[in-house]
C-alpha cells in the first residue's frame, strides 16, 4: 500500500478575524491509497468488475481512521439476544450449519456528526452448498441430478451424496465428479472457518457504508487502483463508544447520530456469494 500524505504538515490553517488572526485545526483531510490485486486489496469478479476486498478496506482505513466496536452480544431477527458471533448447529451431524455475526463501526459524516454503521450477517453454509451443487449439475448432467432419495438406484447411493432441500426432494451429487470435489471441499472449509468469514463480512459491510469510503467497485489497470479517502477528525473515547453501541443495540438508533443498519443474507446476495467462491478460497 502507498499512502500519499496531504500537504498540511501542521494541521492548522490561518483565518482572518476582526481582532487579529485565529488559527484553526483542520478537521477533515484526504489521502490517496494505492490498492493492488497482488497485495490482496482487490479481486476481479466473474463479470470483470474490480472489487475492494476486506484486506483493501483495512488498507483504506489506515487513512480513514474509522473506529470499530466488537459487541459481545447481538439481536437476531426473531428478537433473541445471543452471543456474537453465534453458531447454529445441524441436529444430525452436530456440526456448524449457520453463522451469525454483527459489527459496528463509528466515524463522522459530512456534517461532522457521528455516523454509526451496523451490519448483521447470516452465513448459511448449507444453503450455499446446495446452491453450488445445483449450479454444478445444471452445467454438467454427469455431476448429479434433482430427485428424491427413493429415485436413486443402489449404485448411485454408493457413489454419490444426497442432500434434501424440500421434503423428499433434494440434490444428488456424484462425489467422484471433478466438478463436485471442490464444492465439497469448500463446504468443509466453511464449516471450519465460517465464523471468521461471517465476522469479516460483517466488519466489511459495516465499514463500507461510511461516507468517507470509496465505492466497492473501482476502476483498475493491471490489477492496480488508486482511491481517494477522506478522514474526518474522530475523538470518541472508549466510554463514548461503549455507550453508543449499548444505545444502538437497545433501541436501533443513536441520539444525535446518523445510523445505517444493514442485514446481509449471503445466500441472497450474489456479490457476497461470489466473494466466497471455492476458486482460490475466500476472496472477500
Amino acid at each position: 500500500m502507498q499512502k500519499v500524505e496531504v500537504q498540511d504538515p501542521h494541521g492548522w490553517i490561518p483565518a482572518n478575524v476582526p481582532n487579529g488572526q485565529l488559527f484553526l485545526r483542520a478537521d477533515q483531510v484526504a489521502g490517496v491509497v494505492r490498492l493492488s490485486q497482488a497485495e490482496g486489496h482487490l479481486f476481479q469478479a466473474d463479470d470483470g468488475d474490480w472489487i475492494i476486498s476486506a484486506e483493501g478496506y483495512r488498507a483504506i482505513n489506515i487513512v480513514a481512521g474509522i473506529r470499530s466496536i466488537e459487541t459481545k452480544t447481538m439481536i437476531l431477527p426473531d428478537g433473541r439476544e445471543v452471543g456474537n458471533p453465534y453458531i447454529e448447529y445441524d441436529e444430525k451431524t452436530n456440526t456448524p450449519q449457520k453463522f451469525w455475526a454483527y459489527h459496528v463501526t463509528v466515524g463522522r459524516g459530512l456534517d461532522g456528526k457521528p455516523f454509526v454503521s451496523a451490519a448483521t450477517v447470516m452465513h448459511d453454509i448449507r444453503l450455499l452448498f446446495l446452491m453450488e451443487l445445483n449450479a454444478a449439475i445444471a452445467l454438467n448432467k454427469d455431476a448429479g441430478r434433482l430427485c428424491t432419495f427413493d429415485q436413486l438406484d443402489e449404485d448411485e447411493r454408493k457413489t454419490g451424496y444426497f442432500e434434501p432441500f424440500h421434503g423428499n426432494m433434494g440434490i444428488y451429487a456424484r462425489t467422484e465428479c471433478a466438478d463436485i470435489i471442490p464444492i465439497v471441499s469448500n463446504f468443509i472449509r466453511r464449516k471450519n472457518y465460517g465464523e471468521r468469514e461471517a465476522s469479516t463480512l460483517a466488519w466489511k459491510s459495516s465499514l463500507k457504508k461510511h461516507p468517507c469510503m470509496p465505492p466497492v467497485k473501482v476502476k483498475a489497470q493491471l490489477g492496480v487502483a488508486s482511491v481517494l479517502v477522506a478522514n474526518f477528525l474522530s475523538d470518541f473515547s472508549d466510554q463514548q463508544l461503549h455507550e453508543l453501541s449499548r444505545e444502538l443495540l437497545a433501541t436501533g438508533n443513536v441520539e444525535g447520530a446518523s445510523v445505517s443498519n444493514t442485514f446481509i443474507d449471503t445466500q441472497e446476495e450474489t456479490s457476497e456469494i461470489s466473494l466466497l467462491s471455492h476458486e482460490g478460497g475466500p476472496r472477500f
